[in-house]
């Protein structure tokens, strides 16, 4: 693996330009858009979470692009409860296929931004799996992933204030091609254990590239 900088890059969607940092890799083997938690809650792409997540996902030469979404940090538009924002995901999905064309595409996120990004990437056909860690189970209705056929990584942590883990347990039993992590004591946002967070999607990333 050979990681070119990170680099500042303009992705657009409906809502205009969106901030978004995109680390290269000399031959990736696959591309990743990672979403970060809710904004109005202070979530952004440099959210400790997403960068581990990032990181892990590097570690498996894979490129990875994270953005913010509408109204956040210097992305134009403004916040629209979710719905706005999959077309954020979708040019996000769409810029990185560009980079890196015929590669294998992974998309994801952290809370809020688990739930869009996988109500999205479970309608596109370019998308190869997708990642959902602290899955806000207790907020938002996931059943939608019950019919998503993509190989799925679902990372939660036993304490996760915003998503019971029996609740978490139970959805993933009903999908067909679900991977469970869960990480004992770990709250929402994996504090004391964002190592775990980071060698989880490595391994499993490094298991889709090579299935």
């Amino acid at each position: 693996m050979n990681p070119k900088p990170l680099r500042h890059v303009d992705v657009f969607s409906s809502a205009g330009k969106l901030e978004a940092l995109y680390r290269d890799l000399q031959d990736p083997a696959a591309v990743a858009v990672v979403c970060h938690p809710h904004p109005l809650g202070g979530g952004t792409l440099h959210n400790k979470v997403v960068f581990r997540a990032a990181r892990g996902l590097e570690a498996a030469n894979v490129a990875t692009l994270r953005f913010n979404f509408r109204g956040t940090g210097n992305s134009a538009g403004h916040h629209e409860e979710g719905e706005g924002e999959q077309g954020d995901v979708v040019a996000a999905i769409d810029w990185v296929i560009k980079q890196h064309p015929g590669k294998k595409v992974i998309a994801g996120g952290f809370s809020f931004g688990a739930w869009v990004a996988s109500r999205a990437a479970c309608e596109i056909a370019a998308v190869d799996a997708l990642f959902l860690i602290g899955t806000p189970v207790n907020k938002y209705d996931f059943g939608y992933l019950r019919a998503c056929e993509k190989p799925m990584l679902i990372l939660h942590g036993t304490q996760d204030e915003f998503g019971d883990v029996e609740k978490i347990e139970k959805l993933s039993q009903q999908i067909r091609n679900a991977e469970t992590m869960i990480i004992t004591g770990a709250d929402h946002f994996f504090t004391k254990q964002l190592d775990s967070v980071e060698e989880t999607l490595r391994l499993w990333a490094t298991g889709i590239i090579e299935g």
